[in-house]
Parts: structure tokens; sequence; C-alpha cells
């Protein structure tokens, strides 16, 4: 599996605007913050770029992603178990298949706000991020059951992986997952690029809040 370079996902995690419909997405949307640094975080200007946030992100470790991310998903859903579940799944097929925590996690929310496993679209998709029947039985995600919260999990990662090394740019790699190619699958489905960009800056914004002060400076300074 060719794996996505930090650089690389940085320029694709950039949106652009669709010509059909121009929604420009700001900086503040794609990290939760302004370029420089989230408010108040460590009282210093740790992230002064995009790609400085997301190699910070890319270089913690996975100690230090899970318990923020359960808190993220904990606002979706009281299970603390299934949150658990979920967190360690996500951390897991970001680092085994490199794409962003904060990216697998708002595509998560937006496909499932309320972290149903076993929910079904009205075209048939299904589970936590959503994945068509057609995809189910990838080697590496070792089942094909996509109601399974680890087996849906690594085929929607899997799917999302693919679409951000076939496209030029993080709209039409959202675009191909959400299944509006042609802007005509579902209502106002070109939005959803803007949508899932900006609520992984919030997610990001928060992974990197919650790791050590010491620790997240020195990341961002290598």
């Amino acid at each position: 599996m060719r794996a996505i370079s930090t650089g690389m996902l940085a320029m694709l995690l950039i949106p652009t605007t669709i010509t059909a419909k121009k929604t420009p997405v700001s900086m503040a949307d794609v990290s939760g913050a302004s370029s420089s640094s989230a408010p108040g975080l460590y009282g210093a200007s740790a992230w002064r770029t995009h790609a400085d946030s997301l190699r910070a992100e890319s270089l913690l470790p996975a100690a230090q992603l899970r318990r923020p991310l359960e808190r993220v998903f904990g606002r979706y859903n009281s299970d603390p178990i299934l949150v658990r579940r979920i967190s360690r799944a996500v951390v897991r097929e970001s680092r085994r298949q490199q794409v962003p925590t904060s990216l697998i996690a708002a595509v998560l929310l937006t496909e499932n706000t309320t972290l149903r496993p076993e929910a079904m679209s009205s075209v048939g998709a299904l589970g936590l991020m959503q994945v068509m029947p057609m995809h189910a039985g990838a080697q590496l995600c070792q089942s094909s059951d996509l109601t399974d919260i680890d087996s849906n999990i690594c085929h929607g990662t899997l799917i999302l992986a693919r679409d951000l090394r076939r496209t030029n740019t993080s709209t039409a790699a959202l675009l191909r997952y959400n299944g509006c190619v042609r802007g005509t699958n579902t209502p106002d489905c070109w939005r959803y690029p803007s949508k899932v960009l900006a609520r992984a800056g919030r997610v990001r914004q928060e992974l990197l809040a919650a790791a050590p002060g010491t620790t997240t400076l020195a990341l961002a300074a290598r």
C-alpha cells in the first residue's frame, strides 16, 4: 500500500472551491482555528501552518490520541464501551492506512452522527462510515460484516485512503467517498467536503490541545 506523505496530505486537505456551486472553505474551517494557532493553545503559536498541525497530529503516539478522541465521540453517544471501541479502531486504521485520525473521525461523525453500528441508509450503505455492501470483503479488514465496528472502520478508511490517492484535492476525494461525483446522488451533497473538513479541523484541534504542551511544542519544531 502506497503511503500518503504528510506534505501530500497537507495539500490534499486544503479544500478547494467547487465550480458548480462555489463555497470557499477558509483555513479556519480546515484547522478549526486560524492558520497560526488555536486560541489559548499553550499560550504560543505552536501551529504556524495547516501542515504543521497535520504533521504534529501524525507524530502523536496512539495512546495520546485515544482518550481525547473518546471525549469527542462521547458527545454523540453515551455508551462508553462503544465509544472506546470506535476510538481504538479509528486510531488503529489511521496508523495502518496512513490517513489522519481527525479526518477519519470527521467522515465517521458526518456519516453517522449517532454512532449506530447497525445504521443503514436509504441506498443501503451500512454502519459507522456508511460503506456500500459492494466494498465488503477487503482482505485487509478480515471480516465482511459492515455492521462490525472494526470491519466497518477498516473498510471505510480503505475507501477514503484510495480516494485521497486517486484525486488531486480533498474536495474531490470526499465527493467520491460520498458518492457525489456528479453532484446528483443526494440533495446538496456538494456541501459534504466543507462539512467534513471543518469537523476534521475541530477534532484535530482537540487532539493537539489534549497532548502535553512540552511534547506538542517539540513535535512542531521537528
